[in-house]
């Protein structure tokens, strides 16, 4: 291990044009739901009756209550959700976008774990593609608990995400010799440790599917609502 030279700062980088591409892609889907489930129905009551239109409309808002109240109450919670992601000498910060730190794991915080290593990845359902790091930290009510790692921003796209992974696990590996990794993780980030490199680049394929899937999506809401449009007319 070459500990001669100081462990470099490092920090997430976007992908601009996936980012406002994938953003534009939530808006029109944002539009879509909408005009379906909630002006949707407001128009039907106005074209063919109260009466008629009035089952329809309730399921449709109530619907779309079940929807909206949750990411609403994602958004308020999240009122400074993390801008910058940064690896450095102690440990994972995320940065909101007034530079503030909104959320960190030092290296210091780290603690043993049950399983079989003390680092290694999972892969939760609904997380894509890319497999998540878990490990165990000691919160700051003093108590250990179990944290999933997530190099993703809210509405961005990392596109070195296996980078800062590589770079975190380095870190371990010099400030925190006594925690065990599991191999699985260098493979999983297509990590080599000899030189802490990733071996891809760009964007992963998880990425590239989720962009996929939110353009399909957005295409099958947008057909939808002309088709109802149509057949309004």
């Amino acid at each position: 291990m070459n500990t001669e030279f100081p462990f470099q700062r490092f920090e997430s980088a976007t992908n601009r044009w996936m980012t406002v591409v994938l953003n534009a892609l939530f808006f029109v889907m944002f539009i879509s739901f909408v005009l379906l489930f909630v002006l949707g129905p407001a128009y039907g009551i106005y074209r063919r009756g109260f009466e008629a239109m009035l089952y329809p409309a309730l399921i449709s808002w109530g619907l779309s209550l079940l929807i909206l109240i949750p990411a609403i109450r994602y958004i308020i919670k999240r009122k400074k959700p993390a801008h910058t992601i940064v690896v450095d000498e102690t440990g994972l910060l995320f940065y909101n976008s007034r530079n503030e730190i909104a959320d960190q794991i030092l290296y210091t915080d780290l603690r043993p774990s049950k399983q079989n290593f003390d680092i290694y990845t999972v892969n939760p359902v609904g997380s894509g593609i890319t497999p998540l790091l878990e490990v165990t930290v000691l919160s700051d009510k003093k108590e250990e608990t179990t944290r999933r790692i997530d190099m993703n921003l809210p509405f961005k796209v990392v596109k070195n995400k296996s980078a800062l992974y590589a770079h975190f696990l380095h870190g371990i590996v010099i400030f925190r010799p006594d925690l065990t990794i599991d191999p699985f993780a260098f493979r999983n980030y297509s990590i080599d440790t000899e030189t802490w490199k990733v071996n891809s680049n760009g964007i992963s394929l998880g990425g590239w599917l989720l962009f996929l899937a939110a353009l399909i999506i957005t295409a099958l809401i947008c057909g939808l609502v002309f088709l109802l449009t149509e057949i309004k007319n």
